[in-house]
């Protein structure tokens, strides 16, 4: 069937909408139709009824008045009657439905590098192949990791953010919580947070690592958005905190996140997750996933550099404390860096210490390549006045008191990393508190 229709220019606030038009638009829908136009010009005639009321087109219609265009380009169909049109209305929208070849528009995407294709709706990681739920699917190796629901601290090597709400739920209340081997603050943070104390003693010999975590809760980390390359990290890890944890490998200070092989296919990963604007973070995922093409395959199931987010989500979850609830807990947070036996006592403190993992049979520890003597810290514990409390797996010394805090894989250790081990909480003196169920 031939028609001979004529293109008119009508103008758009001569145009009606069909006010029982079945097809929804949300704002959103209109604003990528409104780039397309923008983008492309209008490239799809408005196909209107005798009395100016659109058929097909309302989409086109309303984005054109966003755009405030004054004319637009109608067919007018005048051979159709009144069922026929309420059925093209209805037949249009439908026939138009269909599902996506997933490779082929991803294929199709990449090649768009100089248009910004979100603008009309479209994300590379819609196009994506979904992971099978069968039965038979890959195991996700990630399964194993532990999924925590709140971050504490910043990130460090040993970081208790998976049992902090447990050990502060067990220690008793006082007047201020000393958290003498602060590290990352994992324990600070989750205390401040907590309001179980009046005031807050967060201690470590590293200044960088208190350093950094001061920063990270006055919000200087707020807008950072650097990608570290293994150059940057040799260069600035002796004086750039977040340089030196956030980008080494499980956070110990000292050697770059990634092996030479993959470092590069991961810095873009981060790119396309931390870039500033939209447009570079769609190129940086579009090259990402042709360097992972060219590694892997399509096998597209694996691609989040997932160390790296973790340690990001830990700092932001350290940033969003409440502003005015910051400032107040602030006001009551001692930094200190001395040696834990220049430690002065003060009525009402609550010892807490987060002594580096024993292992066990040499009575000492040097997972981080700082040599700590165990027992040296036990009988300093043990000639204390005062109740001292510190976490660890299993220890030599059977003269504490202790409960136990999780069963948790050991993510460091020489004795334990990979493994399920019990993590307790021992003290010099009986342990009274009792921890809150969850």
């Amino acid at each position: 069937m031939e028609n001979d229709y004529k293109i008119e220019w009508l103008q758009t606030a001569d145009l009606k909408p069909y006010e029982k038009n079945a097809k929804k638009h949300d704002a959103e829908q209109i604003e990528r139709i409104a780039n397309s136009i923008r983008e492309f010009g209008f490239r799809q005639n408005l196909v209107i009824d005798e009395e100016n009321t659109v058929i097909i087109g309302h989409g086109r219609l309303q984005a054109a008045k966003l755009l405030r265009m004054d004319k637009v380009p109608c067919i007018r169909v005048t051979d159709l009657t009144e069922e026929q049109i309420r059925a093209l209305r209805l037949a249009d929208n439908k026939v138009a439905e269909s599902d996506w070849n997933f490779e082929l528009v991803t294929a199709e995407l990449e090649g768009i590098e100089e248009i910004d294709m979100e603008q009309f709706g479209f994300e590379l990681k819609d196009f994506e192949e979904p992971i099978s739920t069968s039965k038979d699917a890959e195991e996700d190796p990630f399964d194993d990791i532990e999924k925590l629901e709140k971050h504490y601290g910043v990130p460090y090597q040993g970081n208790k953010s998976r049992i902090a709400d447990i050990i502060i739920s067990i220690l008793p209340a006082g007047k201020r919580l000393v958290d003498l081997f602060g590290g990352g603050g994992a324990i600070t943070h989750c205390a401040m947070l907590s309001g179980k104390w009046e005031s807050y003693l967060y201690n470590d010999l590293n200044e960088l690592v208190t350093g950094l975590f001061l920063d990270t809760v006055y919000g200087k980390y707020h807008d950072e958005n650097r990608v570290i390359t293994r150059e940057q990290f040799e260069e600035l890890k002796n004086t750039d905190a977040f340089v030196k944890y956030i980008w080494s490998f499980g956070n110990n200070g000292t050697g770059y996140i990634w092996g030479k092989d993959i470092e590069k296919i991961k810095q873009m990963a981060c790119h396309s997750l931390m870039d500033e604007t939209v447009h570079d973070r769609r190129l940086a995922y579009t090259k990402f996933i042709k360097m992972i093409r060219e590694r892997i395959g399509s096998n597209l199931n694996r691609l989040e550099p997932v160390e790296k987010m973790q340690s990001l989500e830990n700092l932001e979850a350290l940033q969003r404390l409440e502003a005015l609830q910051r400032l107040e807990a602030l006001q009551r947070l001692e930094v200190s860096n001395v040696d834990y036996r220049q430690y002065v006592y003060q009525e009402g403190d609550i010892v807490y210490c987060d002594v580096p993992y024993e292992q066990i049979g040499k009575g000492s520890c040097n997972d981080y390549g700082v040599l700590f003597d165990s027992k040296e810290f036990y009988a300093w514990a043990k000639e204390q006045p005062y109740q001292v409390f510190f976490s660890s797996y299993e220890i030599s010394d059977q003269d504490f008191h202790k409960i136990k805090v999780k069963s948790v894989a050991s993510l460091i250790g020489a004795n334990t990393n990979g493994k399920f081990a019990n993590e307790y909480l021992y003290s010099n003196r009986p342990i009274k508190a009792v921890r809150q169920q969850s």
